[in-house]
């Protein structure tokens, strides 16, 4: 039985979060692996559900232009709060400069909205490294 992978994706556009869920499932079916994927809209409820559940995640999917709450700013609390989780963040943004300008030390792993399935699989095998 193969161990379930979870991710988190926080994205406030419907149509991100089901592409990314569908991207998610089949690229997880090709490696073989059971997925389980929890979305949220609400960054806020992303930065609880990191701040209180993040290590059970592999991959954090992230948008950076999000309302109340920044992907990027997500992503400075877990460098204070659990930096453990740093290298799992996968930004999904139309915007990759705004990340390289604000964490000019940190190595992104940044997908460029808008991206194809093959990029998509190249950026998750850097970070869920199956074999």
């Amino acid at each position: 039985m193969s161990k379930v992978v979870k991710v988190l994706t926080v994205d406030d556009e419907a149509t991100v979060q089901s592409i990314l869920a569908a991207f998610l499932k089949r690229y997880l079916g090709e490696k073989g692996k059971q997925c389980e994927i929890k979305s949220l809209s609400d960054p806020v409820q992303g930065l609880f559900e990191l701040s209180t559940n993040g290590e059970q995640y592999s991959a954090i999917l992230l948008d950076v232009r999000l309302p109340k709450l920044t992907g990027d700013e997500i992503y400075n609390s877990l460098i204070h709060v659990n930096p453990n989780l740093l290298e799992r963040v996968l930004f999904v943004t139309g915007y990759p400069d705004d990340l390289s300008e604000r964490f000019p030390d940190k190595p992104l792993n940044i997908l460029q909205k808008p991206f194809r399935y093959q990029c998509f699989t190249e950026k998750l095998d850097g970070i869920l490294k199956f074999n």
